[in-house]
């Protein structure tokens, strides 16, 4: 079997893929799994590093004026005429798509050259490329009921992003909190806005540390490229570091106060973390907000948005959880119940169903 996937743009799109390719290679060791994604963005780099082909094109999004949604259609019949020469060529089972406007041509040259085409769907509001793409689909792979409602039914299968079986596999190790200099038997909390930190939530996160109870511990991961400093400087209980180990801090800590991604949102789920949502306001279709508003109907997590973000209220609701053994219980027992560890494992199974 030999699977083509198209990938790209944000970690969001492509990590899932990433962990679904990793899946098959262990499943079906014999399986030639070959990339599709923008030449000049993350994945042009990131998925190569990790032994897999890769080809690149250049494709704007449709966005802009007349004048750029112009060279955009020019630019995507581009990239659809470059695709349907390398399947003529490659002959895949199958071909994915993982979202994002890099997956259209992918697979519109594989629906006309009537090679089975799948979609996922990572987030509960669907992207707009793959609500485009969904004529051209033969299966749908969403991650929330949600996307019952927004594909053809009879096409769409509720099962997960493949990320969650990394997740649920990870096991904790007290030894990080060690390096740390922090304590392994005093619970914790962990900030984690994304790779890139967010300035705005930052600095109520900084204004906020000095309100906490003391009777817990702290590690407020600022993201590497954060434009804003923190002013609180570490300390026995409170550290401030620029990255940590996503996974492994959602298995150890007993709250988690993070933004609401799709690759994230899959993580909690899997692991059954207690968690803060604050989802990004700037990004497209507001899904982040879609995506924390399926774990808080769920009585799995809870949320405060950005734009009624400050450090008391932030303060008062973690402090408010972490007094409240009981109340984290829930939040787990229900986050878990919304976790599909075994994701990737039931894609795979239906890939095998569609390509032969």
């Amino acid at each position: 079997m030999k699977v083509m996937i198209a990938a790209g743009g944000t970690g969001g799109h492509i990590y899932p893929a990433l962990a679904l390719a990793e899946r098959i290679q262990k499943k079906e060791p014999g399986t030639e799994i070959v990339f599709f994604g923008s030449d000049n963005r993350m994945e042009a780099k990131l998925i190569p590093c990790k032994g897999y082909r890769f080809y690149g094109f250049t494709m704007s999004g449709m966005n802009g004026g007349m004048a750029a949604k112009a060279a955009s259609l020019f630019s995507l019949l581009k990239a659809e005429k470059y695709c349907r020469s390398i399947l003529q060529k490659e002959k895949p089972s199958i071909c994915i798509g993982f979202g994002n406007y890099i997956s259209v041509p992918l697979i519109k040259a594989a629906h006309a050259l009537k090679i089975p085409t799948m979609l996922h769907e990572q987030n509960s509001y669907a992207g707009k490329a793959n609500r485009f793409l969904a004529k051209y689909a033969d299966a749908i792979v969403g991650c929330y009921e949600s996307s019952l409602e927004q594909f053809p039914i009879e096409k769409t299968k509720i099962l997960g992003n493949p990320e969650a079986a990394q997740a649920a596999d990870t096991v904790w190790d007290p030894h990080v909190l060690k390096t740390l200099g922090l304590d392994p038997k005093i619970p914790f909390i962990v900030f984690m806005m994304g790779s890139l930190g967010s300035s705005s939530v930052s600095k109520v996160i900084d204004e906020a540390l000095p309100l906490l109870h003391s009777d817990f511990q702290v590690i407020a991961a600022a993201g590497r490229s954060n434009d804003y400093h923190f002013q609180y400087r570490s300390n026995e209980r409170i550290k401030i570091v620029d990255y940590v180990d996503g996974k492994m801090m959602l298995k150890g800590c007993s709250l988690a106060v993070v933004r609401a991604g799709a690759t994230t949102m899959a993580e909690i789920c899997a692991i059954g973390t207690p968690s803060i949502l604050i989802p990004s306001p700037y990004v497209p279709n507001n899904h982040q907000y879609y995506n924390a508003m399926e774990l808080v109907n769920a009585s799995a997590a809870d949320i405060i948005e950005e734009k009624d973000l400050n450090a008391h209220i932030l303060a008062d609701t973690i402090n408010a959880l972490m007094l409240d053994k009981d109340a984290r219980v829930t939040m787990h027992e229900n986050a878990a119940k919304l976790g599909k560890a075994d994701a990737a494992d039931q894609i795979i199974d239906w890939i095998r169903e569609i390509a032969e």
